[in-house]
C-alpha cells in the first residue's frame, strides 16, 4: 500500500516538479525510477536520493549512488539498494533523448524523491 501511495503521489506531482519541460515520457520515466527505488527503501524513509556521475558529457555509462534520508536522521544519508542498481541510472541517462540539445551535455544528475511524491532533478554541466 505504501508503494502505491508514493507512486500515485509522484504521478500527480510530476507536472509541477518538471514544470514547463515536462512531457509524458519524462513523467513515465521518473515513475519507473521511483517504482524501483521504493522497493529498497526502509519504512521510515523521508527522501530517496539518486546521483548519476558521468565521466564526460554524452557518456552512456558512469557511476551511481543511492542514498536515503530517514525520519529522525534527515541530515544523515544512508546507502540503500533499489530493485536493480543499473536500471534507474540508465533510465535517467536515457532522458537525454528528450532534452533540448543545449541540456544534453550534463555530467551529473541528482534525482530526489520525497515521501509525499514530490521530486526534483538537478543537472551539473562541465565548467
Amino acid at each position: 500500500m505504501r508503494r502505491f501511495l508514493v507512486l500515485a503521489s509522484i504521478l500527480f506531482a510530476a507536472p509541477a516538479a518538471l514544470a514547463q519541460e515536462a512531457n509524458r515520457l519524462e513523467m513515465d520515466t521518473i515513475n519507473q525510477i521511483a517504482q524501483c527505488l521504493v522497493v529498497g527503501l526502509p519504512d521510515d524513509w523521508l527522501a530517496a536520493h539518486m546521483r548519476v556521475q558521468l565521466p564526460s558529457p554524452g557518456a552512456i555509462t558512469g557511476g551511481v549512488s543511492y542514498l536515503v534520508a530517514r525520519k529522525d536522521a534527515e541530515d544523515k544519508l544512508e546507502p540503500f539498494t533499489p530493485c536493480n542498481t543499473d536500471e534507474p541510472a540508465n533510465l535517467l541517462i536515457g532522458l537525454r533523448a528528450t532534452q533540448a540539445p543545449e541540456r544534453t551535455g550534463w555530467v551529473a544528475a541528482r534525482l530526489v524523491i520525497e515521501r509525499d511524491g514530490t521530486f526534483r532533478v538537478n543537472y551539473d554541466f562541465p565548467k
